[in-house]
């Protein structure tokens, strides 16, 4: 599997990691271990009558790890404290003759709080070193990426595959386009060209790479409709939006790669996901970034400062 498909992937997995909360994301954990773990070596706990699930969420046979699932839309501090005490306990009566491991996982992207973390060596304090421990989205994605393509497809029906950049044309395209938002135009627009050494400039990662350069087919459309149309200030309406969103989500404190996801998952909008759109969206993306209109554009001299 090449870098580029393998960069397609862990970003859908990013939008399901971000995006899912409370039994959605149990499943998608579930459904990522089966694969990771096959041939029953991960278990499913589901409630049963009035037992529920003894605090157990799923089992791997191989490590003798029970898991802790906790994705709540709205998490507090005292809450995940809470909640690591008393499935940790509440799991001990239950599973502590065929436990090694207790692993709490959760989506929060930012990673543990420090009461949590608290908690946790807490526990281990009591009961024995790395006896519980912390899954966040690094430890659910490196399973990810291990997956074959085949898993992976399973997985995330709706990523593109190097075919569909091939042949998406304007009437998948187009959609995305006219969803866009239009801001007024600078007097003086910018139109010097692109710097070669803008990518590198914005210590973009490699899997963010990886996606611009897969936009470059799709965006050769985008740039053709734009010279076609008969609105000639759609264009730079339209990247003067891109440039004010660019600049909000860098002001905001995000890194670039979070500001890459953001952009996409703004562009998208709300339209069901489908391979094809998802190749839009990437052509889109990479186009506003060839011209210039999101992200830093290097200027002879200048550092890589990008905190300013």
């Amino acid at each position: 599997m090449n870098d580029r498909v393998l960069a397609l992937y862990e970003m859908a997995f990013r939008d399901r990691y971000q995006e899912s909360f409370e039994d959605e994301f149990q499943e998608l954990f579930s459904q990522i271990m089966e694969l990771a773990y096959p041939d029953g070596d991960f278990v499913r706990v589901r409630p049963w009558g009035g037992m529920g699930d003894r605090k157990n969420d799923g089992y791997l046979i191989s490590r003798r790890i029970v898991f802790a699932v906790y994705a709540p839309r709205n998490p507090t501090a005292s809450g995940i404290r809470a909640k690591v005490t008393s499935d940790f306990s509440g799991c001990l009566p239950h599973w502590d003759e065929y436990l090694d491991q207790w692993v709490f996982v959760h989506n929060d992207r930012e990673g543990l709080g420090p009461d949590a973390l608290k908690a946790i060596l807490e526990l281990n304090k009591e009961h024995g070193t790395d006896r519980a421990i912390a899954w966040g989205r690094e430890a659910l994605r490196k399973r990810v990426l291990d997956l074959s393509l085949r898993d992976l497809r399973s997985l995330f029906p709706e990523v593109p595959t190097i075919e569909d950049f091939i042949d998406t044309g304007m009437e998948q395209i187009q959609p995305v386009l006219d969803h866009l938002e239009r801001a007024p135009v600078p007097a003086r627009p910018d139109r010097r060209p692109v710097p070669e050494d803008k990518i590198e400039y914005n210590l973009l990662s490699d899997a963010t790479r990886a996606l611009i350069t897969l936009g470059m087919q799709p965006a050769q459309l985008v740039r053709n409709y734009y010279r076609r149309v008969s609105d000639e200030l759609l264009r730079d309406q339209t990247a003067q939006a891109f440039a004010e969103k660019y600049q909000e989500l860098r002001t905001s404190g995000l890194n670039p790669d979070e500001i890459y996801w953001q952009l996409r998952k703004w562009v998208g909008g709300t339209g069901s996901p489908s391979p094809t759109r998802e190749v839009a969206v990437y052509g889109v993306l990479t186009y506003f970034f060839e011209e210039c209109d999101i992200f830093l554009r290097p200027e002879e001299g200048q550092d890589r400062d990008l905190t300013n």
